[in-house]
């Protein structure tokens, strides 16, 4: 039996919501003593002398994409505990949309082998809406499979609401009153979004409690009066909202989780602890911030074994050398040294993992100049185009119009404000394919763009300027078997391979951060405004996401259940 004493800290009490000095013995990877006034024991294997740290339970994130970070369980994991975060609950929908349920059997399969615990929610929506092409699909019966598994958490996020709110026979209702005469105890989880009022009634009533997506108080508060559970991710995370949760008290109905953080943010900002910092920045108080983040989402994912610094808890821990900078000196997992910052990590091995199928997942031939150009049966002269037009400072996409000149039954954008944006069905080797128009000054003014990091489809995204720069951006990316290229003033700039999936890689992360923050750089020198380029970029594809969408099926307007052409003439 291995017990191993940690004395001289300063120990959080989640139920006090206080720090309280003293000691901890962990017996067998749990704690066995805490919060005692008598003197520690002596017969012990090992000894920490916490040395004044504070002691608090480790991180729990119950809402993310591992493949987010553009990285596989292993690294993704290695990654969690030097930011603090012993337990997430990941959802592989990415992974799914790209090699459907093998996709999420291999990503469940490698996450045990990893010390963090992944935990997993059930890909509700793949593909998240019927506009779109996707390489595999999560069906009924693959999710009451899932179930089965061990290490499954919940059902994931919910995207397609319109289909919960308007089609009684559709996919979703099916799977969520399946679920409900089945598995009435699983947590689900939402995407629910700009919904409110009776809408947002409606997606709770029939199971959808929890959502990650609003921005804004008003949108908080109308969650928390309706039974909705908030989920506070980065871009949520408001000194106003802050405010609100601070004078009210709030603790025990909302929680803060990450959901998508780029390799470079991961590797030069954090994780969890990031937005933890944040918190208390903004105003939250640390024991708030810490319960939030610790005990709040363990009861959420009914994970009642950890959460909590008391006897018979997991021993998932970190020592804090201060609160305000959340400055981790260790971090413990079963009651073993997952992370020392005193101690240099050892590089993992570099090796494939995963089946030979998933390093070669493009199946689109070399593009040409004329896969850039956009055809029309109108006559020659101007014309009325639907044009997406995203804004940096909602983060939605607008339906906008401009007027294009068409000239041989083809639009000239390479002479107007505009970019061409499309996407290519990289799947079937049929190419289906759409191609449009983007407005608006916080687009990109220069260059090209692609990548087969789109979601939730995963088709091959790309932008730019001229049809030039775009077939040679494109053609990177299929000759790679997916990643991101960036091509500025007729040269390839800046790239990152994905070679799993198009949509992960098996490189160190220090190495993808390199890349990525190359990639971030190149957006901001073609004038791409908003926060976060990468992601912003790749969730113009996402056609659950209001208010225009585009996919290799058509611009999607999932708010109205419509595909719309680029000339309404032309319908």
């Amino acid at each position: 039996m291995k017990r191993t004493l940690i004395q001289n800290a300063r120990v959080f009490n989640t139920w006090l919501k206080q720090f309280i000095p003293g000691w901890l013995l962990i017996e067998d990877g749990r704690i066995r003593y805490a919060f005692l006034d008598e003197e520690c024991p002596k017969d012990v294997n090992q000894v920490i002398d916490a040395e004044g740290c504070y002691c608090i339970p480790s991180l729990i994130d119950i809402h993310l994409h591992i493949e987010s970070s553009m990285m596989t369980p292993a690294g993704f994991s290695r990654a969690l505990l030097r930011n603090g975060v012993t337990t997430c609950v990941a959802e592989p929908h990415e992974i799914a949309n790209v090699m459907g349920y093998e996709g999420v059997e291999e990503f469940i399969h490698q996450g045990r082998e990893c010390q963090a615990d992944i935990l997993w929610g059930i890909p509700s929506s793949v593909p998240c809406s019927p506009y779109e092409t996707t390489g595999g699909r999560i069906e009924l019966a693959d999710a009451l499979e899932l179930t089965k598994e061990a290490d499954v958490a919940c059902l994931g996020e919910v995207m397609n609401c319109y289909s919960v709110l308007h089609e009684p026979n559709g996919k979703i209702r099916q799977w969520l009153e399946c679920l409900r005469r089945e598995h009435p105890n699983l947590t689900r989880e939402g995407h629910i979004s700009y919904y409110k009022g009776a809408e947002l009634c409606d997606i709770a009533y029939h199971g959808v409690d929890s959502d990650h997506t609003s921005v804004g108080l008003d949108y908080f508060i109308e969650r928390l009066k309706m039974g909705v559970f908030g989920e506070v991710q980065d871009k949520s995370l408001l000194p106003e909202v802050v405010d609100y949760i601070e004078k009210t008290d709030l603790w025990d109905h909302f929680c803060i989780v990450t959901d998508d953080v780029m390799p470079d943010q991961l590797q030069n900002r954090g994780h969890l602890n990031y937005l933890v910092k944040k918190a208390i920045r903004l105003g939250m108080k640390p024991e708030r911030a810490i319960t939030v983040t610790t005990w709040t989402p363990a009861r959420r994912m009914k994970l009642y074994d950890r959460g909590m610094l008391a006897p018979g808890m997991k021993a998932d821990l970190i020592l804090l050398k201060n609160l305000e900078d959340f400055d981790i000196r260790l971090v413990m997992k079963n009651g073993e040294i997952a992370y020392d910052a005193a101690v240099e990590e050892k590089p993992l091995p570099q090796e494939r993992r995963f089946p030979e199928k998933f390093y070669e997942s493009v199946h689109l031939p070399e593009l040409t100049l004329e896969d850039f150009i956009i055809h029309t049966t109108l006559p020659d002269g101007l014309h009325t185009a639907r044009t997406m037009v995203p804004e940096a400072s909602t983060a939605f996409v607008r339906e906008g119009r401009a007027e294009v000149m068409v000239k041989d039954g083809r639009v000239d954008y390479d002479n107007t404000p505009h970019c061409v944006i499309a996407v290519f069905d990289r799947y079937t080797g049929k190419a289906n394919r759409m191609l449009g128009l983007t407005d608006g000054p916080d687009f990109i003014k220069e260059g090209a763009v692609a990548c087969t990091y789109a979601h939730d489809h995963h088709n091959l995204l790309v932008a730019g300027k001229t049809a030039a720069e775009c077939q040679l951006a494109a053609n990177w990316v299929i000759a790679h078997q997916g990643g991101y290229c960036m091509v500025e003033h007729g040269e390839i700039v800046a790239t990152l391979p994905l070679e799993v999936g198009g949509i992960v890689s098996e490189a160190p992360l220090a190495d993808m951060a390199v890349k990525a923050k190359a990639i971030t750089e190149t957006f901001e020198r073609m004038g791409y405004q908003f926060e976060n380029p990468i992601m912003s970029f790749s969730v113009l594809g996402l056609s659950v996401a209001p208010f225009l969408r585009i996919t290799d099926k058509g611009y999607v307007d999932i708010k109205k259940g419509l595909l719309l052409p680029l000339f309404d003439e032309e319908k």
